[in-house]
């Protein structure tokens, strides 16, 4: 029979097999824990092209302002028309490189740009902002660091805006067309510019009845903001009665008798841009009336029937009556009268 001190032998070893594998287990992260840390990595070398060197807004490492002269060494062309140009000696609060508008208020700064010579390869060329290889949005961003206010207040929510219109396809800088620099267009007038997207519009000036843009007695800016308003296809009004009584004053009342459609909006009976009706109606007289009065009163055929006895084929226009078709003062004129 065992003794007590032959069976606790086997345990003592036991014991100390399972301190010597603990020991070797933690041994190394102890060793670890005493080795000198690591040398932190070095920075990446800092490269002369910028990471984004098209939408980029501050200028790249290392750029430096270098002033307009230095740009007009190679863009010698541009030195005439920048003279004229509003932009130039304007000054703004907070223009960087400068208390006024320079070439590199728009472009950023242009000493790496410079150092690169004209040479298109080398990657200094594209640090400087290129607008024509910019996106719409990044474009209109340089533009609204300075046009925030006024006409431009309503651009982001514009039709223009969302439909990702840049600032350049209307206006050039350094090349404008229009009479006396206005608005640095690149057409001679703002109709002309903008017919060359809006072709529906082209052939509805076109007509006979039109308003006088073709003539230059206004512009398609006399009524809407290209920019963007509070009022629906971007005119300067918040509805379409306040933008024609702006002119029309004669039509805006209040009047103490109330032609309903002509309360609610013009263009229930106009059509404002052009039509082959007399006063740019939207269809001829009686007609255009009989689409809403159809039984009303006045028998409801269409007066349209040759009918050489009646009265209803010369002067059948209802207005000859019913003069005051837009309001009436008078206290007899609730049929528009008198």
């Amino acid at each position: 029979m065992k003794s007590d001190k032959q069976r606790r032998k086997p345990r003592a070893v036991w014991i100390a097999g399972v301190a010597l594998f603990l020991s070797a287990a933690l041994a190394p992260q102890g060793a670890r824990a005493q080795d000198p840390a690591p040398p932190e990595p070095s920075p990446p070398a800092v490269t002369t092209e910028p990471a984004h060197p098209v939408t980029q807004a501050a200028p790249p490492t290392g750029a430096t302002y270098v002033g307009t002269e230095r740009c007009l060494e190679c863009h010698d062309g541009v030195e005439a028309k920048w003279k004229f140009n509003p932009h130039h000696g304007a000054e703004v609060a907070g223009a960087p490189g400068g208390k006024t508008v320079t070439c590199e208020s728009c472009h950023g700064a242009g000493s790496l740009h410079a150092e690169a010579e004209g040479d298109k390869d080398d990657p200094k060329f594209a640090t400087i902002r290129m607008f024509d290889k910019m996106k719409p949005a990044d474009a209109a961003a340089v533009c609204e660091t300075c046009h925030k206010t006024g006409q431009q207040f309503y651009w982001a929510q514009s039709a223009h805006s969302r439909n990702d219109v840049a600032c350049q396809s209307c206006h050039s800088i350094h090349d404008a067309k229009a009479i006396a620099g206005k608005a640095l267009l690149k057409a001679d007038r703002s109709t002309n510019l903008c017919i060359t997207c809006h072709q529906e519009k082209r052939a509805e000036i076109a007509r006979t009845a039109h308003m006088p843009l073709k003539e230059g007695g206004m512009e398609c800016s006399s009524c809407h903001n290209p920019h963007g308003s509070p009022g629906e296809k971007m005119i300067r009004y918040a509805s379409n009665n306040e933008l024609c009584g702006s002119c029309h004053m004669d039509k805006r009342g209040p009047f103490l008798w109330e032609h309903a459609p002509v309360r609610e909006n013009c263009v229930t009976c106009h059509m404002p841009h052009g039509s082959n009706n007399d006063k740019v109606l939207a269809a001829k007289r009686p007609f255009l009336c009989q689409r809403c009065h159809i039984a009303s009163r006045h028998p409801s055929d269409l007066y349209d029937r040759p009918d050489l006895v009646g009265n209803r084929l010369f002067n059948r226009s209802c207005t000859n009556c019913h003069s005051q078709i837009h309001g009436s003062n008078h206290p007899s004129g609730k049929t528009f009268l008198r």
